[in-house]
């Protein structure tokens, strides 16, 4: 599964962090409790024991600290982007704090950037080595280090290879040899009975189901669509938009202003057919927010909202730490690259996409916007788009990897009109 919801941890003696902020471009996104602490607590000289004068802050900051620590990784965590979160884990009180965020990270993958595991001099390590407290809580802190599971948190891996995640380029990964035909699903929206007709329908050996996300609102059954995603996760299911306001309501009991068809439609049909957090939870988990595959020797790229065709070219040959994949904006995935002037629902991406000379022998699939009226763009690239401006069709595609062809199906949703564009790759 690719996301790009990932909170990357920064595991290290207090201070450390600082190597953070010494690579280029790092800083917007490093969330980090010794700003805070700067920021909020009152600096004040110390003498050490040694005859040395340093500084701290006052202590009394700490519940605001605190405070304001969980509020922002929240509000993070929300966003539904990349985080890299610096603070002391082997605290006992911050590492609990920790294990709190990550429950609540849903479909978030949790990396630990292990600082420690290649250095054994760990006092000279840390800017705080001469300050008395950390040399009295250091025994702790190693002692915690060496026992607690990080891997039960998370993915881990050094400070190098988290610099080297970030600058890989964009990587499509080969499908399971055994899949020889691809069905792809977008903005159903509560639309179970075309969706769960359709899968009986095209069940079969070597094939594998995709969906690009929003599976709720304006329908009738939106709770029958998250429970056939459940059914079935062939790997290759994309976080929608609508998808976050079933985050916003599960977690927080919250609805935006502008989601009143979630609020009047969507949430009655879910309660009344009893699903339930768990159900959420599951469904978000096995969500990415995007997919770059190889499939019948073409470059798929997969997306909910679909992708600027330059933003692509730079993912595939990132010049900086923070131009690769793995720290763009998950935003850009599920609603669309603005230039924060016009909505995003104005740009014609599918012909901007078949007329790029950025991202010659990738075919894009996507739902989300379509205001003009776009199903096959064919150009320089290859362009499908799964939604129409009005919702009042229900569309999926059909490849197949022996003879390299596609079946674009678009059907009106309350009647069996159906139209078929087919073609080759």
């Amino acid at each position: 599964m690719a996301t790009t919801k990932t909170i990357y941890a920064y595991l290290g003696l207090p201070g450390m962090e600082t190597w953070l902020f010494d690579q280029p471009g790092l800083e917007p996104y490093i969330l980090t409790e010794s700003r805070i602490w700067a920021a909020a607590g009152n600096p004040q000289l110390v003498l050490h024991s040694d005859g040395t004068i340093g500084t701290a802050v006052n202590s009394g900051a700490a519940p605001l600290v605190k405070r304001l620590m969980d509020q922002l990784m929240r509000q993070r965590v929300d966003a539904q982007g990349p985080i890299i979160l610096a603070v002391n884990l082997l605290s006992r009180e911050t590492l609990r704090w920790f294990r709190h965020i990550v429950r609540d990270a849903w479909g978030y993958e949790i990396v630990i950037v292990d600082a420690l595991a290649e250095n054994e001099n760990h006092l000279s390590m840390s800017p705080a080595n001469s300050d008395d407290g950390f040399k009295q809580r250091l025994p702790k802190y190693l002692s915690r280090y060496q026992t607690v599971d990080w891997t039960g948190l998370g993915r881990v891996i050094s400070p190098a290879a988290f610099l080297e995640e970030l600058k890989r380029p964009l990587q499509f990964i080969q499908t399971h040899p055994k899949i020889n035909r691809l069905v792809i699903f977008s903005d159903v929206h509560g639309d179970a009975q075309n969706l769960q007709e359709k899968q009986a329908e095209l069940t079969s050996t070597g094939t594998a189901f995709a969906f690009l996300g929003d599976a709720i609102d304006r329908g009738t059954d939106s709770a029958g669509v998250i429970r056939t995603l459940l059914a079935r996760n062939d790997g290759f299911q994309i976080l929608g938009n609508h998808e976050h306001r079933l985050l916003a309501w599960y977690q927080e009991q919250r609805i935006s202003q502008s989601a009143n068809d979630f609020s009047q439609t969507t949430l009655p049909q879910l309660n009344s057919a009893g699903i339930t957090r768990q159900e959420i939870h599951q469904l978000i988990d096995g969500m990415g927010t995007y997919h770059a595959v190889k499939f019948a020797g073409k470059k798929l790229l997969l997306s909910h909202a679909g992708l600027e065709p330059t933003q692509v070219a730079q993912w595939c040959d990132p010049q900086s730490l923070t131009k690769g994949v793995a720290l763009a904006p998950t935003d850009v995935m599920t609603h669309g690259l603005g230039d924060g002037r016009h909505s995003v629902y104005t740009r014609d991406i599918d012909q901007a996409w078949a007329d790029s000379a950025d991202v010659t022998g990738m075919i894009a699939i996507h739902g989300h916007r379509n205001r003009f009226n776009r199903d096959v763009v064919v150009g320089r690239n290859l362009s499908f788009n799964l939604t129409d401006a009005d919702g009042e069709t229900f569309r999926y595609l059909i490849l197949t990897a022996e003879d390299q062809r596609f079946e674009m199906h678009i059907g009106q949703r309350y009647s069996r009109q159906e139209r078929v564009i087919t073609g080759y790759l």
